[in-house]
């Protein structure tokens, strides 16, 4: 019998178990880890069928992830109790099971649309219950559109917002912007009031939305609103579960062309036309012709090359001018902090040869956001910008007159020497635009500015009652220029007799330096409230606001002794010290908001502004203004589902509203009262010195107050087939009273003050919107097409009107009691004379017939039929002011990271009239001619005979030359246009082709602005302001806008890259 050792077995026995213990341990282990080790691979399509591209795909509660191909196929390693998250742009996020190691999802349209949050005032709404008529776009539709000045970047986008562009000088930013016609808009750029040259100076990246509340919506913002607002809400950082953040790096190079630049004609046609010209004078020719300014061997110098004559648009302006923009941005954040970093730069060369205009600036902005507890929250907010403009001193429009009317014959440098501006007894006012475009000869006109503001919000949720929240805001914003104005003395050179003769320019040469510093805060303490009780969603606010602002302005002068840059180089007697306008304004407000809806069904809004300004008298400081309105989502009815399961929604909605506006008011009492320093026009002398004099202000009116407006407003929303077909129908009304107007009554002189302001006048503006919207997804291509136009006119309810003579007086009058404003009366063009024999035989006398009428002269209608025309023919041909119609077209598609975009701009029912150049061949006195009056009616040979009735014509665009095309209707153009606006054509390259390089995105593009346009106009910008009509506000007054900077064309390329 064999012995066996216990102890040994149970060591063994021991040894085995722990040794299959940890067998199995390893094995459990294991287990898990070839699970997470296990590849998935999926492809990711839309519901066409065709594949997502650059989706992104992440295990869900982890930071693994991966993106889809070309062909929307993924692979990543999951286990297969994970789910994977996938998302992209445009579609709703999908959640899937990883169980399955080859899965196929399909993804659906984003299409809530309707759920959408709007920005209004004080707050947020959902799109889906908003009564009101806000429009809104987002910072991908507004920074399609590359342009330096942001209110152009809207142009043709928002139903009923008009903007015209007068100009493209840098650093100008020289618009007109209004709201259906009702004026410029209050602008509030996230909660503080802001001007039009802000908004104008904003970097478009840093920007999130525009909403524009054009209705009783508006009404919240009390006596500000009245033309409506238009709020600006800048980007703020996004959460990440990870704390990663996005750095995105943008950058566009641009050359700018200009539109419509008007040129010379040659020296030789230029003789030839001036010749025609006074030819074509029936005063001075008839029986006999007078002899010609310049002989045929004076043109045959020319015409022959031996002589080239000068070209002054030429000698003074490049075609192609650069401008580059470029913007750095950090995105980011965790779950207790997010923040958005914007730093921009933009600078836009001028069009003068010189290099002596220009303009930069510098934008940044810090967004912070932190939740410092569960309940409190706060964001920092720090903005502003720093810019330059420099120009020659000379004013612009004088630069481009003197282009346009400088004759080819004189000459613009002393034998080609561009160190010695030429005199030439031909120049006219003596002076010469090649040293008049340079600062090295005339000085120039610097203008800097600094803008900075920083803003505090805390919002708290209070315990105990659910959605309750307060909240405090508070803002400091401080601007301030440094000016400079330089008159340098020069000199312009001619050669005499083989010796150098100079001739002494801008002998009163001065500097003066100026600065206007302003500061302004904003406080807000509000009660927040918003919670739903079943069906019924109930919100509410109250808050407190005050404004305080204070502006001031100074400068000083002296003449200079030597050429630089500062006073101290002026001589100390003869200086000027100045001062303008200066003053502070406060406004204090309580604002009230009740909002409630039942099932998104049925909505009804309700708000109120208690407002004050220390604009006027104390006992009439404070106005209450109302606004309601109601909305009705007829779609959500059982029998509209059931009736029409394709309508997605139907809202019929109304508001009322009362706000008012203060201003044209200006601060009370007057910053001077009773008698205020004159210098300019009065003054004597004492002791050899002149003393500023004084004269009396107006009376103070004790009753002043803000005018009224009350807004009336219906509109219908519809969307058709989940979205794919939306639209918008508005009409509305808004009538002002309390107008601020000057008594026409007399008092004496002795008084020794002019009547008071007084709020005596009331007025009506009206109109209607439209705007229709259709996007889809087709084989793979989505894309969109939006439209919308929209039609303002204004109409006189009481004008103070003095007594008309008779009813013909009564009915020539313009600003008339209960007629609509701005109607241009004039006598209405009825043809062209082909003939000799349609001249004779022509039945009316007066206007452009009598004598000297030649073949392709104008003729008028003869209105009251007496056979003469004349002031008693003209009645209503066009009106003032800016556009009857305005519209827009937005269109673009998208297809494998290939995006175009287009956007078209237009207007109709909008007139100009011009002077001067554009009215007349050789002004002043022969002049340069334009080169298209070239186009023109004249005799068949130069020296035919034109008052001979066998002369053969030929005909042109223009009359005879000489001969009138701005009288009557002839002489109002009708400015209708529409222009491309925007086109955009980008590629956004595969997410498979950077992932390698840390790369997550990277598009490049093409971009061009104001590519093409179409208008009736001859041979002018249609948006070129005339010298009355069009975007001139005015009509009573003729402007020089006509020789403004020219608007441009630009082409640029760029691209943006996110980290």
């Amino acid at each position: 019998m064999k012995h066996y050792n216990s102890n040994k077995i149970k060591r063994s026995a021991s040894f085995s178990w722990r040794t299959m213990m940890i067998a199995l341990l390893c094995l459990l282990t294991a287990l898990p880890m070839s699970a997470q080790n296990r590849m998935v691979q999926g492809t990711v399509i839309d519901n066409t069928g065709e594949p997502v591209i650059g989706a992104n795909i992440r295990v869900s509660g982890t930071t693994r992830g991966t993106i889809t191909d070309i062909d929307g196929v993924f692979k990543i390693e999951a286990s297969a109790k994970d789910k994977l998250t996938i998302t992209f742009i445009g579609y709703l996020d999908a959640v899937v099971s990883a169980a399955n190691t080859v899965l196929k999802v399909t993804l659906q349209e984003d299409s809530k649309t309707l759920e959408e949050v709007v920005v209004v005032g004080y707050g947020t709404q959902k799109k889906a219950t908003l009564t009101g008529a806000v429009s809104a776009v987002n910072n991908k539709e507004i920074a399609v559109t590359k342009n330096e000045n942001v209110v152009n970047m809207l142009s043709g986008k928002i139903p009923g917002v008009r903007i015209t562009q007068k100009s493209s000088q840098p650093g100008e930013f020289d618009n007109a912007i209004d709201i259906r016609g009702l004026g410029e808009p209050l602008i509030v750029v996230d909660g503080i009031p802001r001007d039009k040259g802000y908004f104008s100076r904003m970097d478009a990246n840093e920007i999130e939305s525009v909403s524009v509340l054009k209705d009783a919506s508006a009404s919240i913002y009390g006596i500000r609103a009245a033309n409506g607002v238009i709020l600006v809400t800048s980007k703020h950082g996004g959460e990440s579960s990870d704390g990663k953040f996005d750095i995105t790096f943008s950058a566009n190079y641009g050359w700018q062309q200009f539109l419509y630049m008007p040129e010379t004609a040659s020296a030789a046609n230029h003789m030839l036309l001036i010749n025609e010209k006074s030819y074509n004078d029936f005063g001075t020719n008839y029986p006999r012709r007078t002899s010609p300014k310049y002989t045929w061997q004076q043109m045959m110098e020319y015409s022959s090359k031996n002589n080239r004559g000068t070209n002054w648009a030429d000698e003074l302006f490049d075609n192609n001018v650069p401008q580059q923009q470029y913007n750095i941005s950090v995105d980011g954040g965790s779950k207790r902090i997010s923040y958005f970093f914007n730093l921009g730069y933009m600078k836009q060369e001028g069009s003068y040869k010189s290099g002596s205009l220009n303009y930069d600036r510098w934008n940044f902005r810090s967004n912070v956001d932190a939740k410092i507890t569960d309940r409190l929250k706060a964001t920092v907010q720090l903005s502003g910008y720093m810019d330059e403009k420099n120009q020659p001193f000379t004013d612009m429009w004088t630069v481009y007159k003197k282009a346009w009317t400088l004759r080819p014959t004189s000459q613009a440098w002393l034998n080609g020497d561009h160190d010695l501006p030429s005199y030439d007894s031909e120049l006219s006012d003596n002076d010469n635009p090649v040293a008049t475009t340079d600062s090295r000869f005339t000085g120039y006109r610097r203008e800097k500015r600094t803008n900075f503001n920083g803003s505090l919000t805390l919002a708290y949720d209070i315990p105990g009652v659910k959605g309750l929240q307060a909240k405090a805001f508070y803002s400091y914003d401080y601007n301030s220029s440094n000016n400079t104005e330089y008159k340098r003395a020069y000199q312009l050179y001619e050669m005499v007799g083989g010796e150098m003769k100079t001739y002494d320019r801008n002998a009163d040469s001065y500097l003066r330096r100026g600065t206007d510093p302003s500061h302004g805060t904003v406080m807000q303490l509000s009660l927040n409230y918003a919670n739903k009780f079943g069906d019924h969603n109930v919100g509410g606010l109250i808050l407190f606001e005050e404004q305080y602002n204070e502006w001031d302005n100074f400068y000083g002068q002296a003449i200079m002794k030597l050429d630089g840059e500062y006073l101290i180089y002026g001589e100390k007697s003869n200086q000027i010290v100045g001062a303008g306008l200066a003053g502070d304004k406060v406004r204090q407000a309580l604002v009230g908001r009740f909002n409630y809806d039942y099932k998104g069904r049925y909505m009804l809004d309700f708000s109120f502004r208690y407002d004050g300004s220390s604009s006027f008298p104390k006992n009439s400081r404070w106005g209450f203004f109302p606004a309601v309105s109601a909305g009705w989502r007829v779609s959500e009815e059982a029998f509209m589902k059931e009736w029409v399961p394709f309508l997605s929604n139907l809202k019929i909605r109304a508001s009322y509203g009362e706000m008012g506006d203060d201003g044209s008011a200006n601060t009370y009492p007057q910053t001077a009262v009773a008698y205020e320093l004159n210098p300019s026009k009065l003054g004597y002398v004492y002791n050899g010195v002149l003393i500023s004099g004084v004269s009396a202000t107006s009376i103070p009116n004790p009753d002043l107050t803000w005018y009224t407006a009350k807004t009336y407003n219906l509109g219908v929303d519809f969307d058709l087939w989940n979205q794919k077909l939306s639209g918008t129908f508005e009409v509305f009304k808004r009538k002002r009273d309390g107008l601020l107007a000057t008594s026409s009554a007399q008092i004496p002189g002795i008084v020794g003050a002019s009547l008071p302001q007084e709020n005596k006048e009331s007025d009506e503006t009206f109109g209607w919107e439209i705007s229709l919207g259709h996007r889809n997804r087709v084989a793979g291509v989505t894309y969109w097409v939006n439209g919308q136009i929209s039609a303002t006119k204004n109409r006189w309810d009481y004008h103070s009107d003095s007594q008309a003579s008779n009813s013909m007086d009564n009915w020539y009058r313009r600003d008339v009691s209960g007629r609509n404003k701005d109607i241009w009366f004039t006598y209405e063009e009825g043809g062209r004379f082909g003939s000799y024999d349609d001249i004779r035989y022509h039945g009316t006398t007066g206007a452009n017939y009598g004598q000297g009428t030649l073949p392709g002269d104008y003729y008028y209608k003869d209105w009251n039929g007496d056979g003469i025309i004349d002031d008693s023919d003209r009645h209503p041909m066009a009106t003032f002011n800016l556009p009857v119609f305005n519209y827009g077209i937005t269109l673009g598609a998208a297809w494998k990271g290939i995006d175009l975009s287009m956007n078209w701009q237009g207007s109709a029912g909008v007139y100009s009239s011009y002077s001067e150049v554009f009215t007349e061949v050789g002004p002043f006195n022969g002049a340069a001619v334009l080169n298209i009056y070239e186009d023109r009616w004249h005799t068949e040979k130069p020296t035919d005979d034109p008052w001979n009735p066998n002369t053969k014509w030929v005909s042109g665009l223009y009359p005879a030359t000489g001969h009138s095309f701005n009288t009557g209707s002839t002489g109002i153009k009708n400015t209708s246009y529409i222009r491309l606006k925007t086109l955009e054509v980008g590629y956004t390259l595969p997410k498979t082709w950077l992932a390698k390089a840390g790369i997550k995105d990277l598009r490049v593009y093409f971009n061009a602005y104001n590519l093409l346009t179409f208008t009736g106009l001859d041979n002018i910008d249609p948006e070129r302001p005339g010298e009355k009509g069009g975007a001139n506000e005015d009509p009573n007054k003729k402007s020089v806008l006509f020789y403004n900077y020219p608007v441009n064309r630009t082409f640029n390329i760029g691209a943006t890259i996110k980290f």
